[in-house]
Parts: C-alpha cells; sequence; structure tokens
C-alpha cells in the first residue's frame, strides 16, 4: 500500500468536521480534489470509509474501525512536522532540568506557563537530583541546567555559569501539639533535646551540618511525607517558609521564634549551566521566568 499523509489528513478531517466542503475549507482545498483524494484513499485499502447517499457523510464500521488510529497517525505526523520546523529554526526539541526538591514548585510552573505560550511541542524534563549529581550531568551532557541550593561560602562553585535566584528563606516550625506536648520553650537548648526532622536535599546541597541543631534527628527526603510528619507532631524543622506558608496559615504548624536568631534564615538559589544559552530560545526562557519569579520568594518570611 502507498498511503501519503495528505490522504490520511483529508480522512479525519472529513469525518471530523461531517462535511466535505467543511474540511475542504480546513485544508484549503477545493472541494472536489478533497473527494478525490478521499476516493483515492477508499481504492488503495479497498474499503469504503464514507456512506455518502444522505446529506452529509457519515462513517462506515470500516471507517469508524480505521479512524482512531489515522487520527492518532495525523496527529503524529503533524508534531513531527512541527518539531522538523523548531529544530530547523533553532529551537531544541527537548530540554532536561535536574533540580532540587526545595525549589518552589510555583517557580516550575511559572517557567512551564511561559514555555508553553510560545513552545507548545518541545519537551522540558524537570528531575529531582542531588548537587553533585548535577555537576555530573551537566558536564555529561545529561543535563542542560541544574537549580540548586548551595552553601553560601561555595555559592560560586558551579560546573561553569551561574545565575543567583534568589536567597530562600527559612523557618523554624512545628505543630501546635507538638509544642503544647513538649513544653517547648523558644531556645536552642530546648530544641537541641527534641526530634529534629531534616530534609534529605540539605545534605544534597551540604548545608546539613548548619541545619542540625539536635542530635536526635530523622532524614525525610519526600517533601509531602515531610510536612505530613510535621503536622502530626513528629518532630519539629527548619523549612523553606514557601513548603509551609499555607500550613502556617491553616494554624497546622505554628512559627518557633528562637531567642538566639535574630535574623532570617537563608540560604542561595542558584542555576547552574555550562554555557551561556545563545542559540537555545527554550532554554533560555526557563532562565528568563525563573529570574523574574523567584524574586516574590525572597520576599516571604
Amino acid at each position: 500500500m502507498n498511503i501519503s499523509y495528505e490522504q490520511i489528513r483529508a480522512f479525519v478531517a472529513v469525518a471530523e468536521t461531517g462535511s466535505f466542503s467543511a474540511a475542504a475549507r480546513q485544508l484549503n482545498k477545493h472541494r472536489t480534489t478533497l473527494g478525490q483524494v478521499i476516493s483515492n484513499l477508499e481504492i488503495e485499502i479497498n474499503m469504503t470509509l464514507f456512506d455518502r447517499s444522505g446529506k452529509y457523510p457519515t462513517l462506515t464500521e470500516q471507517g469508524q474501525g480505521l479512524f482512531r488510529f489515522a487520527k492518532n497517525l495525523n496527529d503524529s505526523s503533524t508534531a513531527f512536522e512541527s518539531l522538523c520546523q523548531s529544530m530547523e529554526s533553532g529551537v531544541e526539541s527537548d530540554v532536561t532540568i535536574y533540580h532540587t526538591d526545595l525549589m518552589p514548585v510555583e517557580l516550575i510552573k511559572s517557567a512551564m506557563q511561559s514555555v508553553r505560550s510560545e513552545f507548545p511541542n518541545v519537551n522540558v524534563n524537570w528531575l529531582h537530583r542531588s548537587v553533585e549529581e548535577v555537576k555530573t550531568g551537566l558536564h555529561s551532557g545529561d543535563a542542560d541546567m541544574g537549580v540548586v541550593l548551595v552553601d553560601a561560602r561555595s555559592q560560586g562553585a558551579s560546573p561553569r555559569d551561574y545565575v543567583h535566584l534568589m536567597s530562600m528563606p527559612f523557618t523554624l516550625v512545628a505543630s501546635p501539639e507538638f509544642v503544647a506536648e513538649h513544653d517547648v520553650h523558644y531556645g536552642v537548648k530546648e530544641l537541641k533535646a527534641k526530634r529534629q526532622l531534616l530534609l534529605e536535599d540539605y545534605y544534597y546541597a551540604d548545608v546539613d551540618r548548619t541545619m542540625r541543631v539536635s542530635p536526635m534527628i530523622q532524614r525525610i527526603e519526600n517533601m509531602s511525607v515531610f510536612l505530613e510528619l510535621l503536622k502530626m507532631g513528629e518532630g519539629w524543622a527548619i523549612a523553606p517558609v514557601h513548603a509551609v506558608e499555607k500550613a502556617l496559615e491553616s494554624g497546622e504548624l505554628v512559627e518557633l521564634k528562637v531567642d538566639e536568631l535574630n535574623t532570617q534564615v537563608r540560604f542561595p538559589l542558584a542555576i547552574w549551566f555550562m554555557n551561556q544559552p545563545l542559540g537555545r530560545p527554550v532554554l533560555k526562557r526557563v532562565i528568563d521566568s525563573l529570574s523574574l519569579h523567584s524574586r516574590k520568594f525572597e520576599g516571604l518570611t
């Protein structure tokens, strides 16, 4: 068989519009030409796709059986053409970003909305990785960029290029039940005697020594699990403000005002990449969006 994309598109257009005239307008063809394309397809596959006895064409049983596959093929061919056009114009087909789990999800959402407004067919992969994995991925080419939490003393030690997004604010929190049960006085001495929940990404970013206060540590990798354990009174924690903001507003968590802590705990959130994204419009769009929208999170207290 010798079936063309033109025939598949014509078949799908007539089936979806229910009219040869409407399908012809959609495909910018003359009605007679479109009818001939469909007839040639029917001859090629030796099947009748449409019942033409009524005012409007309707799918035959054979046509109904083939439509779903034709629709998938049509969508794939359209995506293929769009991808070819994008690659020809220098637009990436895939972008892979390694990131810390401490990164605000709203930043990712904003970046994707910005990307999709101009690049609807590009795949953008967001993968949770440690700082060392980000470095390795950038050097190997498996990652195009990384978003990492870094120790302020080593924030410039990126593989090559570095963009400071914000000084991410952290706060001390616990559930009201935990505070009441343990009669917590807000001092470092008292907190040292209570169980502390520590996010695994603190170890990934090499800030765990700064974050550790209590010798009784429970390491938690997943942010959702971390928050639920905090709410049930499993311990206290130093948490990203954006991650606990809603729980503080609802009263599920309370902020611990520690006597010895005069300033808010902050760590840099940064973008790492190997080269300036010249000629890489999707990557540049992501970086620009993250840089723009990260400002509102830096102001959280």
